[in-house]
């Protein structure tokens, strides 16, 4: 079997573990908001995922002449569900996390939405600033879909492939030169979102980028959004960057981050896959002394990532 049916029949594999599909509808792209700030537009929007649901996202844009190259921009978890889109627009949060601020003022468009249970898609009626009534809704949105045949996961990523729908509307934005970047939670969704969607033209995951079988080794919590049944049967993080090859992926992560502790396993394995495409370079790991204090997202590992799209989305 060829390397790509290969790959492919994976793929297929992990959907029939990921469960059904949410019901498409459509998208009805909604501007609420327009602000013009320092060198860059600021627009809140919110576009329809499912019947009656809509996700809520921040768009960059910056100054000159469209096309822009655009990054989706996936916030992290840090056990806070009151803030999601907003740090990475720098609106609050930490501004080591304000990436899409960033970016923007390097030319790129970014779209930054809330994933579901976080900040605007937190049910009115919960207060997400109470941790334990948040995290109770969290995990409601796992186990009613369990109960359906469904899962949190292929919820979560139906989302992502909606966010990549909505860009595809935006004239300012070149279609094919999308990325995706993401740190902690958003780490894990640049890759599994560029493992099913080939829209995804270059990925960066910093953090949090060990292997499931390691975290369930060392007792870690299992995020709510990646506990699926029989997935470890399937695939762990190594496979799903096989899915990516031969497209353009930065793996990143402090030697002190102990949610990736075996990052460099996870490289090597993966690496062999991009090498039979004949695409070694195309995977890179950035794996940095331990941090000097200023936060998860350092200043030298973001320009690191910054670095690594311009490569790739900005070849001219």
């Amino acid at each position: 079997m060829h390397l790509r049916q290969q790959y492919d029949a994976h793929r297929e594999s992990l959907k029939s573990v990921l469960g059904a599909p949410p019901d498409e509808a459509p998208l009805i792209p909604q501007t609420l908001q327009v602000e013009i700030l320092d060198g860059y537009r600021r627009e809140k929007v919110r576009y329809q995922v499912t019947t009656n649901q809509w996700a809520y996202a921040y768009v960059l844009i910056p100054q000159g002449t469209p096309p822009f190259p655009a990054v989706i921009c996936h916030h992290r978890h840090n056990r806070d569900w009151a803030i999601g889109k907003s740090e990475i627009v720098g609106i609050k949060g930490d501004p080591n996390e304000a990436i899409g601020v960033e970016l923007v003022k390097r030319g790129y468009a970014i779209l930054a939405p809330d994933a579901i249970a976080f900040e605007e898609r937190c049910p009115k009626e919960i207060d997400h600033h109470d941790a334990l009534a948040a995290y109770e809704n969290n995990f409601r949105e796992l186990a009613v879909r369990l109960l359906r045949g469904e899962t949190l996961l292929k919820k979560v990523i139906w989302d992502a492939t909606r966010s990549i729908d909505y860009l595809m509307t935006r004239e300012e934005v070149d279609k094919k030169r999308v990325g995706y970047m993401g740190h902690g939670y958003g780490a894990k969704m640049a890759m599994w979102t560029a493992a099913m969607d080939e829209r995804i033209a270059v990925g960066v995951a910093h953090g949090s980028v060990g292997s499931m079988h390691r975290a369930l080794k060392m007792g870690h919590m299992v995020q709510f959004e990646f506990a699926v049944p029989r997935l470890l049967q399937v695939a762990d993080y190594d496979r799903i960057l096989t899915l990516i090859a031969p497209r353009p992926f930065l793996l990143s992560a402090s030697k002190d981050d102990p949610d990736s502790t075996d990052v460099v396993e996870v490289f090597e394995k993966a690496e062999r896959a991009y090498a039979r495409m004949g695409a070694s370079s195309r995977l890179t790991l950035y794996h940095y002394n331990p941090r000097d204090g200023d936060g998860w997202f350092t200043l030298q590992s973001r320009h690191r990532a910054y670095d690594w799209l311009d490569n790739w989305l900005k070849p001219y």
